[in-house]
């Protein structure tokens, strides 16, 4: 996710709250002492909305290493009750990914969606890495989107709590993985 509330408000919603569920997935792996075989990386990128110069920064820095990179994924619609993702990547992947999404179903979070990825992890997907944005139950996103509502008070913590969990199981099984996510 990202941060780079430049109009009004505070960018909680956009997208403050999808940066702190990246983060919050992987202090809750940690916390629970579980080691994937692949490294997980949370990233706050800036100027999504001006341009995503956060995003073609960091698939730049990685030169060649962008390869090594198997998925990225994005929460940008807002930290509302999860119902899974949008996923864009060969259709091999795209049933590794369907079957990890069924370990979701108890939160009703196990939809899978083709076509996915916001505009943070683009750059990464140009170049040829699957990617996925968390799907939510938005209907109240463009109520706060862009506007000086879209402050802290708007997120509930029980739905944040939930995309944390989506998202690190998601995180955590995909990097799991005994072979990398096909392409």
């Amino acid at each position: 996710g990202h941060i780079d509330s430049w109009d009004v408000g505070q960018g909680a919603m956009d997208d403050g709250g999808g940066m702190v569920a990246g983060w919050e997935a992987v202090h809750l792996l940690r916390r629970l002492g579980l080691r994937p075989r692949r490294t997980i990386r949370a990233i706050g990128w800036t100027n999504e909305e001006n341009g995503g110069r956060g995003g073609t920064a960091y698939r730049d820095s990685l030169g060649d290493h962008v390869a090594d990179h198997m998925l990225a994924m994005e929460s940008d619609g807002g930290v509302f009750r999860p119902h899974g993702f949008d996923f864009t990547g060969s259709d091999s992947a795209l049933t590794v990914i369907r079957q990890v999404a069924a370990l979701l179903a108890p939160l009703q979070a196990d939809s899978i969606e083709k076509g996915g990825g916001e505009a943070d992890i683009g750059p990464l997907m140009e170049r040829g890495v699957p990617g996925m944005g968390l799907r939510t139950d938005a209907d109240r996103y463009f109520w706060y989107h862009h506007t000086e509502g879209d402050t802290l008070d708007k997120l509930d913590p029980e739905e944040l709590a939930r995309c944390v969990a989506v998202l690190a199981v998601m995180a955590y099984v995909v990097a799991d993985l005994p072979e990398p996510l096909p392409r």
